[in-house]
């Protein structure tokens, strides 16, 4: 699964699914989408910071085994780069763009029409804060951020390759995967072998996996073995190669259950 630090947690689609129309009550308004997203994941990344601190929390780990809160582990504090995207905090950042998209409308021109719409996104987003701290929040001990975009061109090789779309991960010594950098396309010219160069590594990060394939969302791994730091990967003949598939990313080591308290909305 993705980090909470490494993109925004819910897209525009995330919202449409809920409600089929708020393309055109944001034209309407006036009111910028993208902006609502990017301030529900201020809010929900604070909600998250000061839940680290609180004291009654109690972790367990990802084998459902239970941990005391008393031990060391337990009292030690989160960040946000450790906060695992699980479908409960998918939910809750869902909710809490929508409720400031229609709290936004309704204060514009206090139009009644969108009262009852933030409430309903007001009260489901407490719903999904309690759900997400009661079934715990997802961390990582050792996080892998989701990789900036590698180098891509071509080098001269009998391959006939055309339009190439490619993706990368971070992997480190215990096999833990980051989620895939953003889709990339080229296009190959005939003759040449795609490469593409890693950037700087991660912290973390022991060696790096390259994903790729002809159609956009399709992308597999090319490589049987791990990429070392640094070096640069050029696909060999014949070609693209049916690999596996591109996975999620981390999945949490431990779930941090917490107390309720009220959820801004």
């Amino acid at each position: 699964m993705a980090l909470f630090t490494d993109e925004y947690v819910s897209d525009i689609s995330d919202l449409l699914a809920y409600e089929s129309n708020l393309s055109e009550v944001s034209a309407a308004e006036g009111i910028d989408l993208e902006a609502k997203i990017r301030l529900a994941q201020v809010e929900v990344g604070a909600s998250l910071e000061a839940t680290s601190q609180r004291p009654g929390n109690v972790y367990f780990s990802n084998g459902g085994g239970s941990q005391s809160s008393g031990g060391e582990a337990n009292q030690g504090r989160f960040n946000l780069s450790q906060v695992v995207v699980t479908p409960p905090l998918k939910l809750l950042h869902t909710f809490q763009t929508l409720s400031i998209v229609y709290r936004d409308a309704y204060n514009r021109k206090l139009n009644d029409r969108y009262l009852p719409k933030w409430r309903e996104y007001k009260e489901l987003s407490r719903w999904a804060w309690d759900l997400l701290t009661q079934t715990g929040i997802g961390i990582s001990l050792a996080p892998l951020p989701r990789p900036s975009e590698p180098s891509l061109d071509w080098t001269p090789a009998s391959l006939d390759l055309g339009p190439m779309f490619v993706r990368m991960t971070w992997t480190d010594a215990a096999a833990r995967e980051s989620a895939g950098s953003v889709e990339q396309a080229i296009a190959v010219p005939e003759g040449n072998a795609l490469r593409v160069t890693p950037p700087s590594a991660a912290p973390g990060a022991s060696a790096w996996n390259v994903y790729a394939g002809e159609s956009s969302g399709m992308v597999t791994r090319q490589n049987a073995t791990p990429l070392a730091l640094g070096s640069a990967w050029v696909m060999p003949p014949p070609g693209v190669i049916a690999g596996e598939p591109l996975g999620t990313g981390q999945q949490a080591d431990l779930f941090k259950t917490a107390p309720r308290f009220v959820q801004r909305g």
